[in-house]
């Protein structure tokens, strides 16, 4: 069977999970009409646009504006219709499994191709983010037609198409703005493989710059504020912060204890209040570069005052990014993964894909990398310094699984050509290989901390908020119960544990759940208020 039939074998298994998986989540997905955090603002801030705010507002993004935008075009042109998103991204997520194997027939011989396509359709996650309203599936469509074009532009050594290329990675940037890292690397590549050195990499940068250009220009008129910090989004500052300071450990930080109440939509606003209070300024005279710069500076004085702490910090960042655990500040695919059984149905883990992406890499240095498998490592390289930089997450890491996929793929077929080799040296390294892979996958694959339960316990307490604005009480009532069990200093799962309590008739049960909200914020005067108008004591 040739390598186009087996491709479409692949497609079409990749199409069949998706079916059923769409399904199941219809049917027993919590969030398939409902949606928290940058979701939710994404959703709103699209309504808006398809109800005429083309210009998005009156300030500065505080979220990248592309993804919006196209679903504000979508709800414009359909309706506000949430499963056509999904299935609009369920094919966004069929053209990167084609990408990925593309761009690996340009870069890798043999099986490979084949072997990262069927990859990329058994890492889960890929098919977990295309159910929700994120910009990550358009994203990672973008940045993979972005590295399949740069490899085009150098079989042609067309002019043109590295202008098309800046074009795209700037255009890709206005979804994932962390791009904007690779525009170096990719601009040193460029200088390496273009026959017309200068004007390629002239056309590509002046080319980035124009797809950058139209956001940045709205930026600037909308808010007045002339500042480099406000060419996308204005939440590099605070993201930062959140990643380097006293109780930074490689993700998401709750800042609590600097006056944050934890909701996107109202963080600008609290970014700004805060630092004024701070610096003993009127409320109201920061401009957004000078919130953006003083959590910036907070966060660079931290890691200035605790170099031997960051420099932990940076590796625990980079121990986390290989490891198979798939942090989140939003949704988490193993809370999910209780209810959407088809979700085991992609079972590959990361770490396994990392492990295997390293044998790929090391083989790969041995023969002396092309030009083509180095981009592939420069992509990733933006990536994970963009994680170094700020923190892990799933959807941080996710731009590089499809050429760490190729790599793996690559050592995957290494092995395999060692393990049926005629020769018995070869077929001994071959298991020396694959036993080695083993032997670091299992303890990376194993690899997390108490800060999980934490993770899980937030995604039981989202998803008790989701049955509850629904009026599934009893089911929210079982969601905060896990929440709390996981992390019992939440004491807004307390709460509305207690509310929801009180709705189901369940009244000693809703006070005891109150009186744990005063133990854990003595200031919370609504608990207080719902104990003594159930008739108890607080």
């Amino acid at each position: 069977m040739n390598e186009r039939r087996w491709f479409w074998i692949v497609m079409g298994a990749a199409a069949l999970l998706r079916v059923i998986y769409m399904l199941d989540y219809r049917a027993h997905g919590v969030y398939w009409d409902s949606m928290l955090l940058d979701a939710q603002i994404y959703d709103e801030w699209a309504q808006r646009i398809a109800g005429g705010d083309w210009l998005g507002g009156s300030d500065v993004f505080t979220l990248p504006p592309l993804y919006p935008y196209f679903l504000g075009v979508i709800y414009t042109l359909a309706g506000r219709s949430i499963p056509l998103i999904y299935i609009l991204q369920a094919v966004m997520g069929l053209c990167n499994v084609a990408l990925v194997w593309s761009i690996g027939r340009k870069v890798f011989p043999g099986r490979t191709p084949l072997i990262a396509a069927g990859m990329s359709v058994l890492y889960g996650s890929f098919m977990f983010m295309e159910t929700k309203l994120l910009a990550t599936t358009l994203a990672l469509t973008l940045g993979l037609s972005l590295m399949r074009l740069l490899l085009s532009a150098r079989e042609r050594q067309s002019d043109v198409l590295w202008g098309v290329c800046g074009l795209l990675l700037g255009v890709t940037a206005l979804a994932r703005p962390e791009t904007l890292l690779f525009g170096p690397l990719a601009a040193w590549w460029i200088w390496r493989v273009a026959a017309n050195k200068a004007i390629a990499v002239a056309l590509f940068a002046v080319c980035v710059a124009l797809g950058v250009v139209p956001c940045a220009a709205r930026n600037f008129a909308v808010s007045g504020d002339w500042s480099l910090s406000n060419l996308i989004s204005s939440q590099a500052g605070i993201t930062f912060y959140q990643s380097n300071n006293d109780r930074a450990g490689g993700l998401y930080v709750y800042l609590a204890r600097e006056g944050f109440s934890g909701s996107p939509a109202v963080q600008a606003e609290e970014e700004r209040s805060i630092a004024e209070k701070e610096l003993k300024l009127p409320a109201g005279s920061m401009q957004r570069s000078e919130v953006t710069r003083y959590w910036m500076v907070r966060g660079f004085d931290w890691i200035l005052s605790h170099p031997g702490r960051y420099l932990l910090l940076e590796l625990q960042k980079l121990w986390r990014f290989a490891g198979s655990y798939e942090y989140s500040t939003e949704y988490i695919i193993y809370v999910e993964r209780e209810l959407v059984r088809s979700l085991w149905l992609a079972p590959l883990p990361f770490a396994v894909i990392a492990i295997l992406a390293a044998a790929g890499m090391l083989a790969q240095r041995r023969r002396g990398f092309n030009d083509a498998a180095l981009l592939l490592v420069l992509f990733v390289a933006a990536n994970l310094a963009a994680v170094l930089l700020f923190y892990v997450s799933s959807r941080y890491r996710m731009p590089s699984a499809p050429y760490l996929i190729l790599f793996a793929a690559s050592g995957a077929s290494l092995i395999l050509d060692r393990l049926r080799s005629p020769l018995a040296s070869d077929r001994t390294g071959g298991w020396v290989a694959l036993a080695a892979v083993v032997i670091i996958a299992v303890p990376l694959h194993a690899l997390k901390d108490d800060s999980h339960l934490i993770q899980e316990a937030n995604a039981h307490y989202n998803m008790g908020n989701a049955h509850y604005n629904k009026k599934r009480h009893e089911a929210a009532v079982a969601e905060y119960e896990r929440a709390v069990a996981g992390d019992r200093s939440n004491w807004r799962a307390w709460f509305n544990r207690g509310n929801a309590l009180r709705t189901l008739g369940r009244n000693q049960e809703a006070i005891d759940s109150f009186r744990e909200v005063l133990r854990r914020n003595k200031e919370m005067t609504a608990a207080r208020r719902q104990i003594q108008e159930l008739g108890g004591q607080p």
